[in-house]
């Protein structure tokens, strides 16, 4: 079995334990969908993440993002928390103070401001999908 590089982070919180958990798998080139659905649930936190080189023009990097049960499209605090972990590792770097994310629900431009632990990451969410519930 391969060995993957992963962190596990506290979103919005700088204190251990005290933020929202986030496991981040750095490399996931060559993981189908079974196999990340797997460590999503080995990992046992709401969301893992998954980075991948960059597919689209204009991305930095591609994610996916799954609970335990499910690939989940979008998810905030699994957004901002992969974005920090990718300037952390050194795998992207900002183009005018902005790192692109390309997943399911498209490209989200993330405006970073700061270093370190006085990083600050804004996001606008995609649009919602409204839909009639009968």
């Amino acid at each position: 079995m391969s060995s993957r590089r992963f962190l596990q982070l506290d979103v919005f919180s700088p204190y251990p334990g005290a933020g929202n958990p986030l496991a981040v798998v750095l490399d996931a080139e060559g993981l189908d969908e079974a196999s990340m659905q797997a460590i999503a649930r080995w990992t046992r936190l709401p969301e893992t993440t998954f980075v991948f080189a960059p597919q689209t023009a204009g991305s930095s990097y591609r994610i996916r993002m799954f609970s335990p049960q499910k690939e989940v499209p979008f998810a905030g605090h699994p957004s901002v928390g992969t974005a920090h972990a990718v300037l952390e590792a050194g795998l992207a770097a900002p183009v005018d103070g902005v790192l692109v994310q390309d997943g399911i629900a498209g490209q989200l431009p993330l405006r970073i401001s700061g270093e370190g632990a006085q990083r600050s990451i804004a996001i606008r969410t995609p649009r919602a999908a409204v839909a009639e519930v009968t």
